[in-house]
């Protein structure tokens, strides 16, 4: 549930980052053949190397015509959209990278003279805005898709370190639970053990005095004195199970 929450918590990150609005501005720009009207956009998170490549695919998309830069201005001749206009027409552009876009300006044109604007009054300008925002909505879909892969890259490293540490925190639980049995069978054997020393003990003080009374009986003795070793050796033996259990 917390790995769900934390993926679904870096998608709405990555999408409350992208939601950056992609306008088409119409205006009047400086160009090779002088200040004319154009169009403007801007795609945000973008590089230029990348945008101007897919630029000037889009633009000779179906195109029998040139494809030109003079002086970093693009020039596609014979460029082909129906929605524009029913006529091949030639597309100039520049594209310029910005500190958080790549803007580009492009300039329409059926004939080198009069370029595509809403003073015409034909409605190309709207098809005009269509055609560059389509591209840039375009481009700046796959910067943010390129941004949610590299968070899920990221969430799927986070998953496995996750794993691990849960992984190792399972076994070191069981080790401590394994230790905990050791040791409370360890106590359980001491405290057995000690019962056992404390009536052994007892036994050897009884044996000491048999010892005594068999004094004037060698072979009485012997076999007291035989069996007071014993019991006190098997005494040494429990002390010596009580330091092992200890450690």
């Amino acid at each position: 549930m917390k790995r769900t929450l934390l993926g679904f918590m870096l998608f709405v990150s990555v999408i409350a980052t992208a939601q950056k609005p992609i306008v088409v501005t119409e205006d009047t720009f400086a160009m090779s053949k002088g200040v004319q009207l154009g169009f403007q956009v801007e795609i945000p998170q973008v590089t230029l190397i990348e945008v101007e490549k897919h630029w000037l695919k889009y633009v000779s998309n179906g195109s029998k015509g040139k494809s030109l830069n003079l002086n970093g201005e693009n020039l596609q001749t014979g460029a082909v959209n129906a929605n524009i206009s029913a006529k091949p027409f030639n597309v100039y552009s520049k594209l310029l990278e910005t500190i958080e876009a790549v803007r580009i300006t492009a300039w329409f044109t059926e004939n080198d003279t009069v370029f595509l604007s809403k003073q015409l009054n034909n409605d190309q300008d709207l098809a005009v805005q269509k055609y560059m925002r389509d591209f840039a909505v375009a481009e700046y879909q796959a910067v943010v898709k390129d941004e949610l892969k590299a968070e899920e890259s990221k969430l799927k490293a986070l998953d496995k370190d996750l794993n691990g540490l849960i992984k190792e925190e399972e076994k070191s639980a069981k080790k401590v639970s394994e230790s905990n049995r050791a040791i409370q069978k360890s106590n359980d054997n001491i405290s057995s053990n000690n019962a056992n020393i404390q009536t052994v003990s007892y036994k050897i003080e009884d044996q000491k005095g048999m010892v005594e009374r068999t004094a004037s009986d060698a072979n009485a003795n012997k076999g007291a004195k035989q069996t007071l070793k014993e019991l006190e050796n098997q005494k040494k033996q429990l002390q010596k199970q009580n330091e092992a259990e200890a450690k």
